[in-house]
């Protein structure tokens, strides 16, 4: 086993939402000791930031005390406490070439607006993404997305099956991290993007940041930052690529990661 350690002095991370901070297994809760590791990473002056493909209002579930700022929508929104540092919407033209196949019957969607999200109907995989999110989607009228502005879709399609997508459509970049959906956002954007601004904004090397996450939206950011390390319940092409493999979130991953590197001192 490797030596856990980092190619610089630890001063920024970033961190996943979905399996990573919160699962079912641990009710939809951030753990205790995660929530401390947080809170003694912050204590070191390491600036901490939520990366995440949920938009502002799913995120209720994750105290941002400790948080300087957040990555919402994969990228799409990225925020500090006190003002919004980039923003972007999806294609029109591509939002409603999906609102035509979700019309046809092609698959479900659900489309991410700045305050508000609504599905056209649910099925056996959106009630299990529900389930797995610990959210209900509410039902809505998706030609509403033909005129107002969409950040991010959750395109209801198996492993194997999103080519009807994205054959049809210019502008998306097509992620995967559960079985039952893909996120879809623009495709010069995602989570990477994102980081890069915020460590240039606050004068910080990428060798001097750190990254964990379980998904395949995660993949970008660990290339982006100088430690990545991938929760033990992440997916195995997230483990293979990444610099290290900590524990399950439910058997405190992320404390444990924060501990061997040396960044907390521990009980």
């Amino acid at each position: 086993m490797p030596l856990w350690n980092t190619p610089g002095e630890v001063k920024a991370a970033f961190f996943d939402a979905d399996g990573t901070l919160i699962s079912p297994s641990t009710n939809h809760r951030i753990p205790e000791s995660t929530q401390v590791a947080i809170s003694e990473l912050r204590k070191e002056g390491v600036k901490c930031f939520l990366a995440t493909g949920r938009p502002p209002y799913q995120c209720d579930e994750i105290p941002i005390d400790n948080f300087e700022g957040f990555i919402l929508f994969n990228g799409q929104l990225v925020l500090t406490r006190d003002e919004i540092l980039f923003s972007e919407c999806l294609d029109p033209d591509d939002v409603a070439t999906v609102v035509q196949q979700v019309h046809e019957g092609k698959y479900h969607c659900l489309f991410m607006e700045r305050g508000r999200c609504y599905i056209d109907s649910h099925d056996g995989l959106v009630r299990s993404a529900e389930e797995f999110a610990g959210l209900t989607y509410e039902e809505g009228n998706i030609d509403q997305a033909l005129h107002n502005d969409i950040y991010q879709l959750n395109v209801f399609l198996g492993p194997g099956e999103t080519g009807v997508l994205t054959e049809a459509t210019n502008s998306f970049k097509v992620t995967r991290w559960s079985p039952n959906f893909v996120d879809v956002f623009p495709r010069h954007g995602g989570k990477a993007r994102a980081v890069r601004r915020v460590l240039e904004l606050y004068g910080i090397s990428p060798e001097d940041a750190i990254a964990f996450g379980d998904g395949g939206n995660d993949l970008e950011m660990f290339g982006t930052v100088g430690t990545s390390i991938a929760m033990g319940n992440g997916n195995p092409e997230v483990k293979e690529q990444a610099d290290y493999v900590t524990d399950d979130i439910a058997q405190d991953g992320i404390y444990n990661a924060c501990f061997k590197l040396g960044l907390i001192k521990g009980a």
